[in-house]
């Protein structure tokens, strides 16, 4: 009964599926670690690299108020608190070809109005809100509140302060790289009580936030893309519901206009990956609903496998690196066809929650020498993740992905029809999302099946076996 559900509900979303435009090269990102220990730059082609992992955050990167100039030692930017190097990242980005992302998070401490300085309200001083919040977690007491001018009157929640501090430290971000950051996103899993404490924050200084974001970084960058606070379905409790959360974030920018922000973007993290389809056509619902966002392209800007290290594990623990990578295909596949005009994935070096390359080989199970004699080892993501990309750069999902019933003894798979070449090239992506392995009879007009591992079978008429990773089949 549940498999039959389970495929009842799959059918309904995939039917929904809207068609795409083609897969370009800016599809395809990365999340890397602190990236400060010599580690290699990745060997796999990428896009575009986020910094969110690098723990360049608004915090670590400014520990005092520093005003616009952005050689003032208060901003850290060669080497920050956490070892995070912004310097470094952006400039090996440029000179590896590879745009880069910027995501504000995690308020400067002795800025936010219930930073670690306040004990209580108005002590020891008037910018506390208070007392200290540590619903954040831990270590970061404070971080996911608002800065304490954003209001006038201190936590009033009004948004009608200078917000003088946020727009100078933008201001010496933008000011400092320039055009060598394209991609502006203001704020990491708003929804996510970790990130920002929905108790505290209000969608007034959510709408002021984005709308001093905005403008700061346009007046130096004009063509920078900017992206609003990311939205998610954050799972630490205390966060805020999704759509709830979402629709009244979009409804506050409203008050700005369809100008504000050039793109929505989330977080996926679904599982199985198939999940997604449903997330991103309830944000798609509700971006349409908003004059801010209506027609905005999506943007995924960190996605992988959730559950960390107890999730598709072998017997003894370690990394099940065939479902791992069924996973990574799957996912971009059915991002890419969904109209999602970003994939970053987290990431090449951030295990246990999504990895491509491990510098300890025994530790991850990842056994192949990374390329190029570079130091460490790929994990078996990593030529999925390139194969699949080949797979899908210049495709055009002009067919709605669909669930075909094989019989209810059987089972069913998932098939993705698509074109390259304005039509001349016709492939059909298929796998078994519920199963090992079905028995699954092409067309007669598919000729070719292509595995992920680069294997090419000629197809004869019969069956062929399906399982959880996709294959590839094409017509002459």
């Amino acid at each position: 009964m549940k498999t039959v559900l389970a495929l009842f509900l799959l059918s309904a979303s995939l039917l929904l599926m809207p068609c795409s435009a083609q897969v370009q090269e800016n599809f395809f990102g990365l999340h890397i670690n602190k990236y400060t220990h010599g580690e290699p730059w990745p060997t796999v082609p990428f896009y575009i690299r986020r910094t969110v992992s690098d723990r360049v955050t608004w915090d670590d990167l400014e520990t005092c108020a520093g005003g616009t100039d952005p050689n003032n030692p208060c901003y850290h930017f060669r080497r920050n608190r956490e070892d995070g190097d912004m310097d470094k990242l952006v400039n090996d980005a440029a000179a590896h070809g590879v745009e880069v992302m910027f995501t504000v998070y995690d308020t400067a401490g002795w800025i936010s109005n219930r930073g670690p300085r306040c004990k209580g309200k108005g002590i020891p001083e008037a910018t506390c809100d208070g007392p200290a919040d540590e619903d954040c977690g831990w270590n970061s007491v404070g971080l996911c509140d608002p800065p304490a001018d954003i209001d006038a009157r201190v936590g009033s929640g009004d948004a009608d302060g200078t917000n003088k501090t946020f727009k100078d430290f933008i201001t010496a971000v933008a000011t400092r790289y320039g055009s060598k950051i394209k991609y502006w996103e203001l704020w990491n899993e708003a929804p996510n009580i970790r990130s920002s404490n929905p108790r505290y924050w209000t969608f007034k200084q959510w709408a002021r936030m984005t709308k001093d974001f905005h403008d700061v970084v346009k007046s130096i960058i004009p063509n920078a893309i900017i992206l609003p606070a990311n939205t998610c379905s954050c799972s630490p409790r205390g966060s805020a519901d999704f759509a709830s959360w979402t629709e009244d974030y979009f409804t506050a920018l409203d008050q700005y206009g369809p100008s504000l922000v050039d793109g929505v973007s989330f977080h996926g993290y679904a599982y199985p990956p198939e999940n997604q389809i449903d997330f991103v056509h309830q944000l798609q619902a509700i971006a349409n609903k908003h004059v801010s966002t209506r027609g905005k392209p999506l943007y995924d800007t960190e996605d992988a496998w959730p559950g960390g290290a107890g999730i598709m594990v072998t017997d003894d623990n370690k990394p099940d690196w065939n479902l791992r990578s069924a996973w990574i295909a799957r996912s971009l596949i059915l991002t890419a066809s969904l109209n999602v005009k970003m994939y970053i994935f987290f990431g090449w070096d951030l295990g246990p929650i999504g990895q491509m390359w491990a510098d300890d080989s025994y530790l991850w199970n990842c056994t192949t020498p990374n390329k190029d004699g570079k130091r460490g080892y790929l994990c078996p993501t990593a030529p999925v993740y390139e194969q699949t990309r080949n797979w899908l750069l210049g495709a055009t999902f002009d067919k709605e992905c669909s669930v075909k019933d094989l019989g209810w003894k059987s089972g069913s798979v998932v098939v993705c029809d698509f074109t390259k070449n304005n039509g001349a090239y016709h492939g059909r992506f298929v796998w078994d999302a519920l199963k090992d392995t079905v028995s699954y009879e092409p067309e007669k007009q598919f000729t070719i099946e292509r595995q992920l591992d680069g294997s090419v079978t000629e197809l004869k008429k019969g069956t062929i076996q399906v399982g959880p990773k996709p294959v590839l089949l094409e017509m002459k």
